[in-house]
């Protein structure tokens, strides 16, 4: 929608901002729709009924809901309700926008015309450099040449990639994800997960109708082997062991059910992909081996064989991957930071990195009809793709680029599986608030996205991320309030957490692979300038005053002196805890070890979600499928400590000592209001 005034009020909806004169306030976006709404509509009684249809969209919502996103708009309006100018309540029928706005596009002319005064004035009065001649001639040429270009090019570009907006195929308000298309794309998928079970779900894409296939208690794993039957993920608390659960459909239910015994070192199940008919690709942890790790294995449902094909990469998690005819694509994680796109060639058994430098985290799919690796970013709104002439490139020195798509979505899509005519995918739409144990400290919810809190060693100072302005901005709240400490202005899509200084008046971090100190007294940002790209800081070192910190290049670390500015590269595979003239500790997968002594330390059970150094002492938070764990080691890394944590605990961040009490206060992230969509994306065009 256009831009438009209300009286002297400036509304962008494109950015969901409201100026008054130079003052820019922000508001959510489900706001922004409703007052959009009223605009279309001035002067008109809109019911309850039709707003909660244009802003939610057959979504079941409560009254307090919308009167909720009411109050917002009179407040950014700064409209009172007692004596309102803008937004009017209408007992028992609704409410309406009593002012009518007046669109940018009708004031075009007059802002031209006023522009091109102003413009003349300040020609006037600037100073300007006269150029020789020729200088001139050389000049006018370019500019025309690039006008040309320009011209030419939007002219001639008809054929544009393009999505087009995503449209909810599901509209409950559980959460639906993980759809998954049948061979021949007539039937879909997918999971619901409500207050107490999980339930795998069947539709026909182009119809209303759905239908419950099975429930379970616990999440599952789910793919087609062939258009008639599906194959998903079965455990046994009492005994430990796995299993495959075949369903066979007809007439959308199931006509019968098989069990195949996973074999008993194969554990862990991470995701299921269809291959040729009737064969599974999975993801697993082989416990058999020295060191468990991930495994690729092939299930053939002829045989009922489970074949290890390949061990993963040490320090490597995957994010997803997708079968393509002779290879599979897998987009991981390395050393918990870089993010690679992996192949594996089915005929060769080669398992090798084709991108190392993935700009996000994404998810795939492939694109049988068009011959191409289909890429959804993660964590912004961003479909790519990559033709399999460029994947299939035998120079490693080659250049890999992706394909952007138009995408018309402001929120990301995940989970995508790819028809000839369409995307689907699932949206994630949620808060993110940051709390403690310490239920007498203020949290941080601002009822957007706030994220990777950093406590200073002495409580004071909370350092934290917020996408509060649509992008990633790093923030300190204190007893004065929050300020805004780096606003992102390339729109960087990471910003890693601060690490405080032990003075507790400085903290570092790094985002686009540069890093930053900020001073808390001088209120001062400096920056550090590196040939290596800078991923996160991981500690700081008192003596000598240095910064550990992980670099973008494989398995290679980096010093970086404080006094000097200097930043020396060196070779390490895991991430940096703890650090002194004696010993040096790291985390590395699943094992926190101390490289001086010779000590490692495994949680019995689950993986190590985060860990960091707090007063010479490690924390691990640990998080099994049952429960999440808090452990406190020392430096030999013996347990001094060990808790269990809330249910609502996602990831702790960082914590500190309390001085009068010596009790620990850790901060952690927790998702609140969160909904899932399955969602369908037409127009699918190269």
């Amino acid at each position: 929608m256009d831009a438009f005034y209300l009286n002297q009020i400036f509304i962008d909806p494109s950015r969901n901002q409201i100026f008054h004169g130079d003052e820019c306030l922000l508001i959510e976006p489900k706001a922004m729709t409703l007052l959009c709404v009223f605009a279309q509509q001035p002067n008109k009684v809109l019911s309850q009924e039709v707003l909660f249809e244009a802003v939610w969209q057959n979504r079941i919502f409560s009254p307090s809901s919308l009167q909720r996103l009411i109050t917002l708009l009179r407040k950014a309006l700064k409209d009172d309700s007692k004596a309102a100018e803008f937004i009017h309540t209408h007992a028992k029928r609704g409410y309406s926008l009593e002012v009518q706005p007046a669109f940018v596009q009708h004031l075009k002319s007059d802002k031209a015309n006023k522009l091109k005064k102003q413009t003349e004035n300040t020609a006037l009065k600037a100073p300007f450099y006269v150029l020789p001649k020729p200088l001139w001639i050389i000049a006018l040429s370019l500019l025309l040449i690039a006008s040309f270009s320009v011209f030419f090019l939007s002219n001639t570009n008809s054929n544009v990639r393009k999505l087009n907006k995503p449209v909810a195929v599901t509209h409950t308000s559980y959460n639906e994800s993980m759809p998954t298309l049948s061979l021949n794309a007539q039937q879909l998928l997918f999971l619901r997960e409500t207050e107490s079970r999980y339930e795998l779900v069947l539709k026909a894409p182009e119809k209303e109708g759905e239908y419950l296939l099975t429930t379970q208690n616990e999440a599952f794993l789910f793919a087609w082997l062939n258009n008639s039957t599906v194959a998903l993920t079965k455990n046994e608390p009492s005994s430990g062991n796995h299993h495959l659960k075949l369903l066979t459909l007809a007439d959308n239910q199931v006509m019968s059910e098989r069990i195949i015994k996973v074999p008993s070192h194969i554990t862990s199940f991470r995701t299921l992909q269809t291959g040729t008919e009737n064969s599974l690709y999975m993801l697993a942890t082989d416990t058999q081996l020295a060191n468990p790790r991930s495994v690729l294995i092939v299930f053939e449902e002829k045989t009922t064989q489970f074949k290890i094909l390949s061990v993963l990469p040490e320090d490597t998690y995957v994010q997803d991957f997708a079968f393509a005819n002779n290879a599979l694509y897998f987009t991981a994680t390395k050393s918990h930071s870089i993010q690679q796109l992996i192949k594996y060639d089915l005929e060769t058994a080669n398992l090798k990195i084709i991108k190392s430098d993935l700009a996000s985290i994404y998810h795939v799919a492939w694109d049988n009809h068009r011959n191409q690796l289909i890429l959804s970013d993660t964590l912004k709104a961003g479909v790519h793709s990559i033709s399999a002439h460029l994947l299939n490139k035998t120079n490693p020195h080659s250049e890999i680029k992706l394909d952007p798509f138009d995408f018309g979505s402001s929120s990301p899509l995940s989970q995508i599986q790819v028809t000839e005519n369409s995307i689907f995918g699932t949206t994630f739409q949620q808060d993110i608030d940051i709390s403690s144990n310490n239920a007498t400290l203020t949290h941080v919810n601002s009822k957007y996205e706030d994220y990777q809190a950093s406590v200073s060693l002495s409580g004071e100072h909370l350092a934290f991320v917020s996408h509060k302005h649509g992008r990633p901005m790093l923030f300190v709240k204190s007893n004065e309030g929050i300020s805004t400490i780096f606003d992102n202005p390339h729109q960087h899509d990471f910003i890693s957490r601060a690490i405080w200084s032990s003075q507790d008046n400085e903290f570092a971090f790094a985002v686009g692979g540069l890093v930053y100190l900020y001073d808390l007294a001088l209120k001062k940002l400096t920056r550090i300038e590196s040939d290596e790209h800078i991923i996160r800081i991981d500690y700081w070192q008192t003596n000598p005053n240095q910064l550990i910190a992980t670099t973008k290049q494989l398995n290679t670390a980096a010093i970086i002196k404080l006094e000097t500015k200097k930043v020396w590269p060196f070779t390490l595979q895991g991430t940096v805890l703890y650090k002194d003239e004696d010993q040096q500790i790291i985390w590395q997968n699943d094992t926190i070890e101390n490289l001086a002594k010779l000590k490692t330390w495994q949680p019995e059970q689950g993986e190590i979600v985060h860990a960091f150094s707090v007063k010479g002492l490690i924390l691990a938070h640990v998080r099994n499928a049952n429960e999440s764990n808090l452990f406190i080691l020392k430096t030999n890394l013996e347990v001094q400590e060990s808790t269990v944590l809330p249910t609502n605990v996602q990831f702790i961040s960082s914590a500190f000592f309390e001085p009068t009490k010596d009790n620990l206060v850790y901060f952690y992230s927790h998702w609140r209001n969160q909904d899932a969509d399955i969602v369908k994306s037409d127009n699918y065009q190269n």
